[in-house]
């Protein structure tokens, strides 16, 4: 009877250990086919978006001081494109390519403070003396530099957001300005003739934009959203890009359509959106399979109590609003000794009070090694080259620097106080550093831009990179990917974050 159990024990100890290897050949071949497909769309989608870019043969050069994109098209006529606030010239080129299909010369720059521009922004934004001047100044600099490149006798000029208001008023002062197209339009400069020809686009979830378009035409002439209306010469038109709203509009189909007939011809929008968000998703999917099959899996420990972690966010969140308030400027600029002191005094705060039990393995080296390789290498890589500025470049390396000492301490705090936490408890642990930094802005008066810029991409960096270092970690723990993590957070702040000269 001893012996029949024995082996019946044993048959099941057998079948057991036959089915845990076929569970796990099955999950390996499932990751490993994941990563083959993510790895087909990053390969067809970057082929896609190089097609595109290649009838223009787009052109780096430099054009009234200014980093310039130079999108050649033919005989159509010259327009310069403009970006807004935190945006860069590679997050217009939508536009820019569809008006080269039409057959324009197009010049697209980046304005100092953004992008790869060497200058800082002054911090006079409330007068129109002050920055929107400056703006101004160097809207017409590039423009002058692109009719001398080009010989063009007509220019046109096409700008978002902030730019509207900066190329109405750079029209007044061009010569030879045939036509204006203002997407996302907020300006006070534009009378019942001036400009001549502006074209409004809006997108569809902009209210308030989509009324001030309407005023725009309506002092001209009654019209709608989607008709022409004027006489003598002077022709305005307001247009709805459906579905899309601030940032969105920039890649909607019918944005691209509207100023290409505007300027005339018409053609068919160059539409890069999708394939970028293919793209990007896709890099970031296959930190999924990449983390499974490279690195090895070890114990890394429960999430500790919640009550603690949420005294630690809490507690580390005032400590960064007293840090960021008291903070000098740094290197120049405005606001990022602010911003190093509070996410560095939120980190070490929060890693006190959590007290983590952090250890150091082969593993969280080839995690981070990973988490640098994959979120550097290739997704920043790939988000500059087709979507918006994100390499570091001049005064921006200097400021990553500044920022690194802080963001490795705020990266392993963050990836320590959500270990092993649901996504519930993940958001509601990261509210309150959002509010610490919201606070930091009412509390200074530097032109610091975190509503805009600094919150948006310590969510956006969290969404992105921070699925990725989840991924990570439950495979290797929290210390290597956190530390990887800070740096991304010094390198992303500094990328994409526009600099104000301090004070």
């Amino acid at each position: 009877m001893l012996k029949r159990v024995s082996y019946a024990c044993g048959q099941f100890t057998r079948h057991a250990r036959m089915s845990s290897h076929s569970r796990h050949m099955a999950r390996t071949l499932r990751d490993i086919a994941l990563l083959v497909l993510s790895l087909v769309v990053i390969a067809a989608g970057a082929a896609q978006l190089e097609r595109m870019r290649s009838f223009a043969e787009p052109r780096a050069l430099t054009l009234g001081g200014a980093p310039a994109t130079f999108y050649e098209g033919g005989d159509a006529g010259l327009v310069i494109v403009s970006h807004g606030f935190a945006g860069s010239r590679q997050m217009m080129e939508a536009i820019a390519l569809t008006l080269a299909r039409a057959g324009h010369d197009v010049v697209a720059f980046d304005y100092p403070g953004h992008g790869r521009h060497g200058a800082l922004l002054s911090r006079d934004v409330e007068r129109i003396t002050g920055t929107t001047e400056d703006l101004v100044e160097q809207t017409i600099a590039v423009a002058e530099d692109a009719v001398r490149l080009t010989g063009a006798e007509e220019i046109s000029l096409v700008g978002h957001s902030m730019a509207t208001d900066v190329i109405v008023r750079a029209a007044d002062r061009l010569e030879g300005v045939r036509a204006v197209a203002a997407i996302s339009m907020y300006s006070d400069a534009v009378t019942a003739t001036h400009p001549a020809r502006l074209l409004i686009v809006s997108g569809e979830r902009e209210g308030r934009l989509r009324d001030v378009a309407l005023d725009a035409v309506r002092g001209v002439g009654e019209g709608a959203e989607g008709e022409t209306v004027g006489e003598d010469g002077i022709l305005r038109r307001a247009v709805v890009a459906p579905r899309v709203g601030h940032v969105g509009v920039l890649w909607s189909g019918t944005t691209a359509r509207e100023v290409a007939a505007w300027l005339g011809p018409e053609t068919q929008a160059v539409s890069i959106g999708p394939w970028i968000a293919a793209l990007l998703l896709a890099i970031v999917i296959a930190a999924y399979p990449l983390s499974t099959l490279l690195l090895p899996r070890i114990e890394t420990g429960a999430a500790g109590p919640a009550r603690r972690a949420m005294l630690a966010a809490l507690v580390g969140s005032i400590a960064a609003v007293i840090a960021g308030a008291t903070a000098l400027p740094a290197l120049g600029t405005a606001a990022f000794g602010a911003l190093a002191l509070s996410l560095g005094a939120w980190g070490v705060v929060t890693l006190g009070l959590l007290r983590p039990r952090l250890s150091w393995s082969r593993g969280d080296a080839g995690a981070a090694a990973l988490m640098l390789a994959w979120g550097l290498g290739v997704f920043a890589l790939a988000l500059d080259r087709y979507g918006a500025a994100f390499v570091p470049t001049g005064p921006r390396l200097g400021l990553m620097v500044l920022l690194i000492p802080a963001t490795l301490v705020f990266g392993v705090a963050d990836r320590a106080l959500v270990h092993g936490r649901g996504l519930g408890m993940r958001l509601l642990l990261r509210l309150p550093v959002l509010c610490a930094l919201s606070a930091v802005i009412a509390l200074r008066s530097d032109p610091m831009g975190l509503v805009f810029t600094v919150i948006p991409v310590l969510v956006l960096y969290w969404l992105v990179y921070g699925t990725m270092a989840g991924w990570m970690a439950r495979r290797a723990g929290p210390a290597g990917v956190g530390l990887a993590s800070g740096v991304i957070l010094a390198w992303s702040l500094a990328a994409s974050t526009p600099l104000f000269a301090a004070g």
